[in-house]
């Protein structure tokens, strides 16, 4: 199911504000299409590949971090 969704929906979709969805839009980074009404709509497909898309980024970046951490030792034992 392929459906046309409105910023707002897609907003909350990926737990974000509508403007941030905008600005996604505006940076091509989120492929959208106006309607008959002039506004904004965005397919369902395309915005849970651009959340999935965010979630492994995430979690590229945590593990980033506790990979980093190690190597500094920063979490070592506390005297």
């Amino acid at each position: 199911m392929n459906q046309p969704m409105t910023v707002a929906e897609v907003a909350v979709m990926l737990s974000v504000s509508p403007a941030y969805v905008v600005k996604l839009i505006g940076n091509g980074k989120l492929r959208a299409s106006g309607n008959s009404d002039g506004k904004r709509t965005v397919s369902r497909e395309e915005a849970e590949a651009y959340r999935l898309r965010a979630k492994q980024r995430g979690r590229n970046a945590l593990e980033e971090l506790a990979r980093v951490s190690q190597e500094a030792a920063i979490y070592g034992k506390q005297k």
